[in-house]
């Protein structure tokens, strides 16, 4: 099964503010397009997010963002969840490796894993294959960081760097597994 992360962040390095809001995250200038965001969720079979994630999604009341893709929320609290989205999200509360192995054996092959900590604790794992990053041109100074703690280094190759006019880089990188060189 494929894991990727796709996620935003700060120049210095955070994907939300302390309170988790993510206004940084607008361009101030036309972004053409999505960044890929659209290419992403047509090549996953699931995305699996944590519970302060969906609480902020919902807070926004904005669109929901991920259409029919199915949505797995990481939480030990039940979900409330407008009737727009019944079927389309779930909960679950396993740890990575054994939520893997569920939607596996559910048919599911690509997974997208959305929210710092969520994606943290499958770093943490070892168990992500990919990291697309888009650096958005702001210092906000203070926030939620992406990385933390890992057990042992983790080395990634480079697969591809994109640049906007509106001063967002996007690099997408390997996890390689087997020592230097190695490809996922």
């Amino acid at each position: 099964m494929k894991v990727s992360v796709f996620v935003g962040m700060s120049l210095d390095g955070f994907i939300a503010r302390p309170d988790g809001a993510l206004d940084f995250l607008d361009s101030p200038e036309p972004v053409e397009g999505d960044l890929g965001f659209s290419a992403l969720l047509a090549s996953v079979d699931a995305l699996v997010m944590g519970r302060a994630t969906f609480d902020v999604l919902m807070a926004l009341g904005a669109d929901w963002p991920y259409g029919d893709t199915r949505v797995v929320v990481l939480s030990s609290r039940e979900l409330d969840a407008p009737p727009a989205l019944e079927g389309r999200v779930e909960r679950a509360s396993l740890a990575p490796d054994p939520l893997l192995d569920r939607l596996a054996a559910q048919g599911v092959e690509h997974v997208y894993v959305d929210g710092g900590r969520t994606a943290l604790s499958f770093l943490q794992a070892g168990l992500v294959d990919e990291i697309t990053l888009t650096v958005v041109p702001v210092l906000i100074g203070a926030g939620i960081r992406l990385f933390g703690e890992l057990p042992a280094d983790m080395r990634l190759r480079h697969a591809a760097t994109a640049t906007f006019p509106n001063g967002f880089v996007q690099t997408r990188y390997v996890v390689t597994r087997g020592g230097p060189g190695a490809d996922a």
